[in-house]
């Protein structure tokens, strides 16, 4: 017969088998969770470029029928090219989204009156939108097209009539996002339009302390049309 101390020993866990069971159960946890978190991110990231194909889609098919992108008179006449969406700049998405929509609406930007009948007089719909309550992954209330982060999407129109040289977007054929949309190791070129996305921290490139400053791209959580 085993003495009593023996038999009690092998009846439980000791303390130490206790604290490295807690440890295991603790470091799964988080690896589980960390995984989670990088497959959410990765999701939205394909959630974006989706996003990214259907404007580019709808944008394509609008330039098919009017030989040019949903350029507002006021930028035709002047031959200067447009960001919208731009965080804090004056003109918001909502005009693109209802161009393509085919709503004929008019959008006062300060000084500046953007006619939807004007640019679309067909009236015709050139993609489909999701709705979106709470701001993400679709066209919240207020109109406006929200990338999965909650970030409006930004798009840049390239505005012909186009000349040879290069001023810096104004009748030139290099699409000019007024350093918004560009990077040390990536930049738009002679694109009809171009759309992207900050990502999920909102802020360009990797943490970038402006949306102006020409940084890296690399190693970012940005997504844009011209990779």
């Amino acid at each position: 017969m085993e003495p009593k101390h023996v038999r009690s020993r092998r009846q439980g866990f000791t303390l130490i088998e206790l604290l490295v069971v807690i440890v295991i159960i603790v470091v799964l946890a988080v690896l589980s969770a960390v995984g989670a978190a990088k497959f959410i991110d990765k999701g939205k990231k394909v959630q974006a470029l989706a996003q990214i194909r259907d404007l580019s889609t709808g944008l394509q098919a609008f330039s098919v029928d009017y030989q040019r992108g949903p350029i507002p008179k006021e930028k035709r006449d002047a031959g200067v090219d447009t960001v919208y969406g731009d965080p804090d700049a004056m003109y918001t998405n909502d005009f693109i989204v209802s161009a393509l929509l085919g709503d004929p609406r008019q959008f006062s930007y300060g000084a500046s009156n953007f006619d939807v009948a004007d640019v679309n007089p067909k009236k015709e719909m050139y993609l489909q939108l999701p709705l979106s309550g709470d701001k993400k992954n679709g066209v919240g209330p207020d109109g406006i097209l929200y990338d999965p982060w909650g970030n409006s999407m930004m798009i840049a129109i390239n505005t012909p009539p186009f000349r040879s040289d290069e001023a810096e977007g104004v009748y030139d054929k290099l699409m000019w996002t007024f350093g918004v949309g560009e990077y040390t190791d990536s930049r738009p070129r002679e694109q009809d339009f171009v759309i992207w996305s900050f990502g999920k921290d909102g802020k360009k490139g990797k943490n970038g302390a402006t949306k102006t400053d020409v940084i890296p791209f690399a190693n970012s959580d940005d997504v844009t049309s011209w990779q």
